[in-house]
């Protein structure tokens, strides 16, 4: 793997030097490079643009302040850094037949803080599929607070830094102007190769797996199973609803990342353990890989906006033209809320509505 491409982390041996620019500066037609740069200037704009809007609503409106949403902020600046990051910075290098134009000093950041914006996204990931987890297996139990999500989320930056220390050590520019890496052995670069593969993929998917897995039996239970009380069914079906559109917006946030860095670490697997370097196509593939990647980062906030009524409604409040307009719908849908709310809490006794609006706010607090 290469740290001269955009996915970082990676390392080619400098005897592959030639064969990479060979092949990226001559091998690109001009229909290739246009559309090339064109996706990477629409996920660039999709990315800045929607990342923003989500730590903007999140920062600005209070009901969004949720321990869920604190993880969902972070990996918005996850995203955003990627973004910012990755593709400014490497499409001079790619068009500059991967000669380094930046400096010692920016050759050991930029790719490591690439590395470390992937660790960060799925990380945040993991303890978000963590957090639902306890919350909907073991909802009577103490559950996460905002200032331990606060810590997590220090956590995760603070863990993903130092997986990304040995890459730094080993970053420099080497005699044809590259930012290439120096490893002691073979052994080593692969062993880091691998090592990403599994600390940035395989074992944190398989945690989340098996807690969407256990949350899926847990919401599965909770359909079957009769209640005899009427408030123990109304809690249920209400923590039910709020439960199942937040886990299946964050399963689709999950696969889409499952997806797209997925091709991009099989191509690197491939170069340093098989004979990816062979294929006369290897570095093309690599190029439309990498904008899979990067695509992810986009992906998110759209994701946000059909799954989540509430970021939706948020984005159209800062998209729209005409604010008196989304206040007057919003006023009315308000007092639409609050008369259903009304009309359902009359046919329930004085007992059951105090207690489904109590554990309402508390379900919605820990679900969102």
């Amino acid at each position: 793997m290469n740290s001269t491409a955009p996915f970082p982390g990676q390392n080619l041996s400098t005897n592959l030097t030639a064969a990479m620019m060979g092949d990226t500066t001559t091998g690109e037609s001009f229909s290739f490079k246009a559309v090339k740069l064109s996706v990477y200037v629409l996920i660039f704009l999709v990315s800045i643009v929607g990342n923003t809007l989500v730590v903007v609503v999140i920062i600005r409106r209070r009901r969004m302040r949720t321990v869920i949403n604190y993880f969902i902020f972070n990996l918005a600046v996850a995203d955003l850094a990627m973004t910012c990051i990755c593709i400014p910075f490497d499409i001079p290098v790619q068009e500059n037949e991967y000669r380094w134009p930046y400096g010692p000093i920016l050759c050991r950041i930029i790719y490591p803080l690439q590395t470390m914006s992937l660790f960060a996204s799925v990380f945040t990931l993991t303890a978000v599929s963590l957090n639902r987890f306890w919350a909907i297996v073991y909802p009577l139990r103490r559950q996460m607070t905002k200032s331990v999500a606060t810590l997590a989320i220090a956590l995760i930056w603070l863990v993903s830094g130092i997986l990304t220390i040995p890459y730094v050590t080993v970053l420099y520019i080497d005699v044809d102007g590259i930012c290439n890496e120096k490893w002691p052995g073979d052994e080593h670069r692969k062993a880091y190769t691998l090592g990403l593969f599994v600390c940035q993929y395989v074992i944190p998917l398989t945690v989340i797996l098996i807690a969407y897995i256990r949350i899926a039996i847990e919401l599965r239970k909770c359909i079957t199973s009769k209640q005899s009380v009427s408030v123990n069914s109304v809690l249920n079906k209400a923590q039910q609803e709020d439960a199942k559109k937040v886990v299946r917006m964050l399963i689709i946030v999950t696969l889409l990342f499952a997806i797209c860095v997925l091709p991009n670490n099989i191509m690197w697997l491939w170069l340093d353990y098989g004979n990816g370097i062979e294929w006369p196509h290897f570095w093309k593939t690599l190029t439309f890989t990498n904008l899979i990647l990067f695509a992810n980062s986009a992906s998110n906030p759209v994701v946000y906006t059909i799954c989540h009524e509430r970021f939706r409604d948020e984005f159209r409040r800062y998209m729209t033209c005409d604010h008196r307009v989304f206040k007057s719908i919003q006023s009315t849908f308000s007092v639409f809320n609050f008369v259903s709310l009304q009309r359902e809490n009359s046919e329930q006794t004085e007992t059951v509505k105090c207690v489904l609006e109590a554990l309402l706010v508390d379900s919605r607090e820990t679900a969102l």
